[in-house]
């Protein structure tokens, strides 16, 4: 049969790490598929060990009792069930008996009434045994052989997919039209067997039509994707609850199939297969929403499908799953009467001065979105998390100008932070009233999915709320911001987060929207001829705070003051000089006494003012500037015959704080 009279494949894959999911969680998911129009289910939990680690097992009568009723289920709902099986791990692919071994594996499964099948290869060593060597010129010649034979012994199954080893563009060596694997691949694997492929890169962005036409033409067939695009099984602190998206329908033509594998929480997955069965329906005229927007070229808007499925999930949460517990007794016989005070049946009225019966707010669809926003894509945050960290960062940059709103009159830099940081508190607190409604939904068994997610991020908005307080002087900065020593919920992260801290490297750089250091930056002393570049710098990173005020730092820039000897620094990049240092170890000479109080001059003695470009953006940098900075001020001070004392104490402590 050829492809074009396949029928698309269009549902999930069960193909995380982690906890498989329960079979009355997989019994759910084939009857959402057929009410959105799916019609595929891939069965390949890496964890499920009879599929994977102990592929040669059979499976026992009572496993193999599940699996006919979970086979039956999927018919029952018009699901095509596909068993997969990796036997990669650890197969020798010249031994008859191991080939004996799978094909006898996958008969039990066919006797089980499943007609669909999956040869899995993915994630696993590409050097071959000594045998192996001597039997086959390559991996994929290997692996080739031994699907053909199982697909033949199958007697030509309806649907039969091969995952290949190099199962995206990312690891095709050198690349996707030279690479001498997928050409193997694509002359000797039977024209019927289906491959399955997850696009630019293991969790592709993207992923366009010129793509897909690339390695169709090295496969000699359109391929099936598995799309990671929800997957989340290697991050256990995110979750993704974005909409299908980055992939026009223009692909529907050029595909055999998608297949999303998404995340390992079953509960968490309503929008990212509801998004892709929205998706695959409007590319055939069937749209449940209007298209006319986001995707140009397509008729599919993420935005709108996202709210399609926001509201059908808004349902979903209002439907109770746990046994009402007022009548958990009422199926035991009456006990006699005693003398024992008998249990509170009237409905409790508080009095006029008690505290008032608590009432949960209902869950809304705004809600909904706020979280999907703030669980987005592994790319890309949602509008209302971007917007969060760029109020954040701007808050924190300008923070200067709210330090001047109890001294003079509020000016127009010292409102507009007034301004935006009461906006950045009023989302957090609709994060915190997102996370109060969760918790108190009827549907436990999704909230139990999300809680530890959703308290995570009440936490992480919690602090940076905190901060932003602190900064504005609403109310004194918390312990757990400004602590050497603070309780562990205070920060994220635990010994991975410290080794990745250790690390040459700067994480996902396909997500933020500042590119990471990559240069190599100079900390230099400053020459006469820099300081016209300084003075240009500087002015072009005054705010207008600074600008209507007087500080002493501005005479230090502009040459009325001379730094103390040896005391002005440059940062430079191969662009030219991007920061600067400049201090003065006596801060008395150049202050008016009258207006700063002894006390202050005697425990911060020194005088320093540091500037870096926005166009540095790692924080170790800055770091750096000022190590060598109060290096070159204990060092003028100890040969002043000063007390290096209080520059070690204030400078570490300086230190110790993220910047």
């Amino acid at each position: 049969m050829s492809s074009n009279q396949r029928m698309f494949l269009s549902g999930v894959v069960e193909g995380f790490y982690g906890r498989p999911w329960t079979m009355e969680q997989r019994k759910v998911l084939f009857k959402r598929e057929q009410k959105w129009g799916l019609n595929t289910y891939l069965y390949a939990p890496k964890d499920d060990y009879k599929h994977r680690m102990y592929w040669r097992e059979l499976y026992t009568s009572e496993e193999a009792e599940q699996l006919i009723t979970l086979i039956s289920a999927a018919k029952e709902h018009n699901i095509e069930f596909i068993y997969a099986i990796s036997p990669g791990l650890d197969i020798t692919f010249s031994n008859p008996k191991e080939v004996a071994a799978l094909k006898r594996k996958l008969s039990q499964v066919c006797k089980f009434g499943c007609r669909s099948f999956a040869l899995l290869f993915d994630d696993i060593e590409t050097e071959m045994c000594p045998a192996d060597k001597e039997a086959f010129s390559s991996f994929a010649d290997a692996q080739v052989f031994v699907t053909n034979q199982v697909y033949q012994h199958l007697q030509e199954p309806q649907n039969f997919l091969f995952c290949p080893t190099d199962y995206c563009a990312a690891f095709c060596t050198p690349n996707v039209s030279q690479s001498s694997y997928l050409h193997t691949v694509g002359e000797k694997l039977l024209p019927a067997i289906d491959i399955l492929w997850t696009g630019p890169k293991v969790v592709s962005k993207d992923i366009s039509v010129e793509s897909i036409e690339e390695v169709s033409g090295v496969l000699r067939r359109p391929p099936v994707i598995w799309d990671n695009i929800h997957a989340n099984d290697y991050d256990p602190q995110r979750m993704f609850m974005g909409p299908f998206k980055n992939r026009p329908t223009e692909l529907i033509p050029k595909l055999r199939g998608v297949l999303t594998n998404p995340n390992c929480e079953f509960e968490l997955n309503f929008v990212a297969i509801h998004t892709l069965a929205t998706w695959c329906k409007s590319s055939m005229g069937q749209k449940d929403v209007a298209m006319d927007g986001e995707d140009q070229g397509s008729d599919y808007n993420p935005k709108e499908a996202l709210q399609f499925a926001l509201t059908d999930w808004l349902v979903e949460f209002g439907v109770a799953d746990q046994p009402d517990v007022s009548r958990a007794g009422s199926g035991r016989a009456k006990k006699e009467q005693s003398d024992e005070e008998p249990m509170q049946t009237d409905e409790y009225v508080p009095g006029p001065r008690e505290n008032p019966l608590y009432t949960a707010e209902p869950l809304t669809l705004q809600d909904l979105t706020l979280l999907a926003e703030l669980f987005y894509l592994p790319y890309e945050y949602g509008p209302t998390a971007l917007t969060m960290l760029q109020e954040l960062q701007w808050l924190r940059g300008n923070s200067t100008a709210a330090t001047f709103g109890p001294v003079v009159p509020e000016n127009g830099k010292a409102r507009e932070w007034r301004e935006r940081s009461e906006h950045f508190e009023d989302l957090c607190a609709a994060v915190v009233r997102m996370f109060n409604r969760l918790s108190n939904a009827p549907n436990r068994t999704i909230l139990y999915d999300l809680y530890n997610y959703i308290c995570d991020i009440k936490s992480g908005v919690s602090l940076a709320r905190a901060f932003v307080n602190s900064l504005g002087g609403r109310n004194p900065p918390p312990s757990q911001i400004i602590n050497d020593d603070p309780e562990p919920w205070g920060f994220r992260g635990g010994l991975s987060g410290e080794f990745q801290r250790m690390l040459p490297c700067h994480g996902n750089r396909d997500l933020f929207r500042t590119p990471p250091a990559t240069r190599v930056y100079t900390i230099r002393p400053c020459t006469p001829e820099d300081k016209s570049e300084v003075l240009r710098l500087y002015k072009e990173m005054q705010t207008e705070t600074l600008e209507q005020t007087a500080l002493i730092g501005d005479r230090l820039v502009d040459g009325q003051i001379a730094p103390s000897k040896h005391c002005d620094l440059v940062l430079e990049d191969e662009t030219g000089i991007c920061g600067f240092a400049l201090a003065l170890i006596d801060a008395k000479t150049a202050m008016d006494t009258s207006r700063y109080p002894e006390t202050m001059l005697r425990d911060f003695p020194a005088l320093m003012i540091i500037h870096i470009h926005p166009r540095v953006p790692d924080p170790n940098t800055a770091k750096r500037l000022i190590s060598n900075m109060l290096a070159l001020l204990q060092e003028a001070a100890a040969y002043s015959g000063r007390t290096t004392d209080r520059f070690s104490r204030h400078g570490n402590k300086a230190l110790n704080n993220d910047l």
